[in-house]
């Protein structure tokens, strides 16, 4: 009786575990969908003249505010940070690098700069749907059938 109840806890435990590694392939996706709009949000307040980048990207998909107290770099940091278990490390260093030349030059080059990353996080979305369709059923029969496996031999 033990060995079954052992048994169905390393199965569940499997599916459990294969069901999260599943979810952080669409959570990339989501993470990146999310700094997608916010770039065309960006891009719209900017085209207005919405004011400073603070004011600009507060409106976001995490519900953080920049606020006028701390330095605008240490806050996209702080964002990205909160966001990087989805992310994979090239993910992190375009959206790092995308702070380089933000709020250096005119709203012409501020544009076409937020223009460029919105085409290159549209890549790695497309990336991230990509791995979604050959790597999500693999990562959650893997896990699923290893512990079965476990299981069998348990009895």
């Amino acid at each position: 009786m033990v060995k079954l109840i052992l048994c169905i806890i390393i199965i569940f435990c499997g599916a459990v575990s294969g069901l999260h590694l599943s979810r952080r392939l669409t959570k990339r996706r989501d993470v990146l969908s999310g700094f997608e709009m916010m770039f065309h949000r960006a891009l719209i307040r900017i085209e207005y003249n919405a004011g400073d980048l603070c004011e600009v990207f507060s409106d976001n998909f995490a519900g953080y505010v920049f606020t006028h107290d701390k330095p605008f770099e240490d806050q996209w940091d702080y964002l990205i940070k909160s966001c990087s278990p989805s992310l994979t490390k090239e993910d992190i260093a375009l959206l790092n690098d995308f702070l380089n030349h933000l709020g250096t030059a005119d709203s012409e080059s501020q544009r076409q700069h937020i223009v460029m990353y919105s085409r290159l996080i549209q890549e790695r979305i497309d990336s991230a749907k990509e791995d979604i369709q050959t790597k999500s059923k693999m990562y959650r029969v893997i896990p699923l059938s290893a512990s079965i496996v476990i299981s069998l031999l348990m009895i």
